[in-house]
């Protein structure tokens, strides 16, 4: 029982903490961002990758796996690194 209640905890953990994923603007010129890099854990590790890379212009986008499996209209939101 104490297993099927731990595996619980983490998928509830899987499913609705929030990943960050970086972009990277390589272009100054568009609009568009490029995905670098997937699933960090917090937005320092996530703005830090970003300063490894000497980007300039980038951004932290939170993603779940619960606003993929349920619709983006729970509170899906962008974090701007700087």
């Amino acid at each position: 029982m104490k297993l099927l209640a731990g595996a619980l905890i983490l998928l509830l953990i899987y499913l609705f903490y929030p990943f960050r994923d970086l972009y990277v603007k390589d272009d100054p010129f568009s609009a568009s961002y490029d995905l670098v890099a997937k699933g960090f854990w917090s937005l320092e590790a996530c703005a830090g990758a970003a300063n490894a890379q000497q980007a300039s212009d980038f951004q932290c986008r939170e993603r779940r796996l619960g606003a993929q499996l349920f619709g983006d209209g729970y509170g899906q939101r962008r974090d701007r690194g700087e």
